[in-house]
């Protein structure tokens, strides 16, 4: 299974991402967790020691262009997963590997487009579509994963939203994008949810979206209580309200019937 999380910045999908990454662990399923921000933060969320020298981020040298029989060319990642993840993989607790993309090296330096390229080939490539495996692809807070088509091969997009119009509309373009990717399976999560006017808000944002809400999160203050102290919220509170949805969520996930690719 493959899921990809998006949404506007500061609603919580790295949040999210990493709880449901350690919560897949928990039940006991591999997780490949990538993260796709150039201002990446989803290791602190995965509890991940803030001193521990991290591996290389993705580089294209995994990468190699070759030529399909149409005389057409494609890219594909050249290297074996086991060698990707044994260079560039970080193991975060349970079960959970992190990938990540990185920041740019200098300032100025240009576009990032090889770091979405290998995203998006890994993704295609890492992990079987059963729901034994999970790769799952926190996105960067911006429409250019969508413009380069990063999550075009996930069999789930979740976009988070916050019960507000900036935040419903980010939603509304990142679920239209989606669908343009040919990601049949587009779900809205609502994250931060204070009172029944909020949820109503949402709601009615769903309903003239034609999108499906999977499940509404309520504000959880033990979220902010965590990150204060630098920990993980899984490891500070693990009866947080947050985390407790998490599960319900991820047991959603996983009902949802996914097919396996032919090739």
């Amino acid at each position: 299974m493959k899921i990809a999380i998006a949404g506007k910045g500061g609603v919580g999908k790295t949040t999210i991402s990493g709880i449901l990454c350690r919560v897949f662990g928990q039940t006991g399923k591999s997780v490949l967790a990538i993260d796709g921000d150039p201002n990446p933060n989803l290791s602190r969320i995965l509890g991940i020691d803030p001193n521990q020298v991290p591996p290389p981020n993705l580089s294209t040298d995994i990468l190699e262009r070759v030529e399909k029989a149409d005389g057409t060319r494609k890219i594909i990642v050249k290297s074996p997963m086991e060698e990707v993840l044994n260079i560039y993989g970080q193991d975060a607790p349970d079960q959970v590997t992190l990938l990540k993309v990185g920041t740019p090296d200098v300032a100025g330096a240009g576009c990032m487009c090889g770091s979405h390229t290998c995203v998006r080939e890994i993704i295609h490539t890492a992990m079987s579509a059963d729901n034994d495996h999970v790769t799952l692809l926190d996105m960067e807070a911006s429409m250019e994963h969508m413009r380069r088509g990063t999550a075009k091969h996930v069999d789930i997009m979740l976009t988070v939203v916050e019960p507000y119009y900036r935040s419903l509309e980010a939603a509304g373009r990142f679920a239209s994008l989606s669908k343009e990717l040919g990601i049949s399976r587009v779900y809205a999560v609502a994250n931060k949810v204070h009172n029944e006017r909020e949820q109503e808000a949402v709601d009615q944002f769903c309903k003239n979206q034609g999108l499906e809400l999977l499940i509404t999160i309520p504000f959880d203050p033990n979220v902010g209580e965590a990150d204060l102290i630098g920990k993980s919220i899984m490891d500070y509170k693990e009866n947080s309200l947050i985390i407790l949805k998490a599960r319900e969520l991820a047991e959603l996930l996983s009902n949802i019937p996914i097919q396996v690719p032919l090739n």
